[in-house]
């Protein structure tokens, strides 16, 4: 079990520090920090960040992944995953802002703090998932914990665990806001700048050491 949780937590990691969810949560509770906004979006956060990785380890089981040696295609995925993710590195550093240059407010950060609870429920669910940079932190979750092979029970702790751990963040956010009330005002605001502005260079480095570890285990996989 402790294979699986390990080997899980840098896509639990990566999920947990990807900027789009925690800013979009910290607009919320700037605009009503006692309402339901920010908290309805962080359960959708939660619930659909513990579907994805769900269906991707029954799914990496049914395929065989669970027992005996690891399938090839199990090492393939993971070196496309590598590769992928390595271009979106150089992506995200190429789109850093200009030195001296401040980066732009989000346009659809007004409208995600108006939107009605259960609606930011559902977009928090579709996040969690629909999102390109997120669905490959949730799927390398999902196939290392099932190419762990601890079986079912110890998949089930593995796969709490990473929910846990990527969503601790947005939770630790929305409980911050609705305690300190008027005093956390400041804290998220610069929290949201600092975000804002090196969200790129952030992401850059996330995805330059998490590409590189499934770019030499997909490979060493196919030797």
């Amino acid at each position: 079990m402790g294979q699986a949780i390990g080997e899980s937590m840098v896509f639990a990691i990566g999920l947990a520090v990807t900027t789009l969810p925690i800013v979009a949560i910290i607009f919320m509770a700037l605009v009503d920090r006692e309402g339901p906004a920010a908290v309805a979006f962080v359960v959708g956060w939660i619930a659909g960040t513990a579907v994805g990785v769900t269906v991707f380890i029954v799914a990496s089981d049914l395929l065989g992944s669970g027992d005996g040696p690891t399938p090839t295609w199990v090492s393939v995925v993971k070196l496309v995953l590598g590769v992928g993710l390595l271009v979106l590195a150089v992506l995200e550093w190429r789109s850093r802002p200009a030195p001296g240059t401040t980066a732009p407010t989000p346009t659809w950060a007004g409208k995600v703090a108006a939107l009605p609870p259960t609606r930011c429920a559902g977009l928090g669910a579709v996040i969690a998932v629909a999102n390109p940079k997120n669905l490959a932190m949730v799927l390398g979750g999902g196939l290392a914990i099932a190419d762990a092979r601890v079986g079912v029970a110890g998949e089930i702790v593995a796969g709490a665990v990473f929910v846990v751990v990527a969503t601790l963040p947005a939770i630790v956010l929305v409980v911050a806001a609705r305690m300190l009330g008027e005093r956390a005002g400041r804290a998220l605001r610069a929290t949201s700048a600092w975000l804002q502005q090196h969200n790129a260079a952030v992401m850059a480095v996330l995805f330059l050491v998490i590409g590189v570890v499934l770019v030499v285990n997909g490979a060493g996989g196919l030797r």
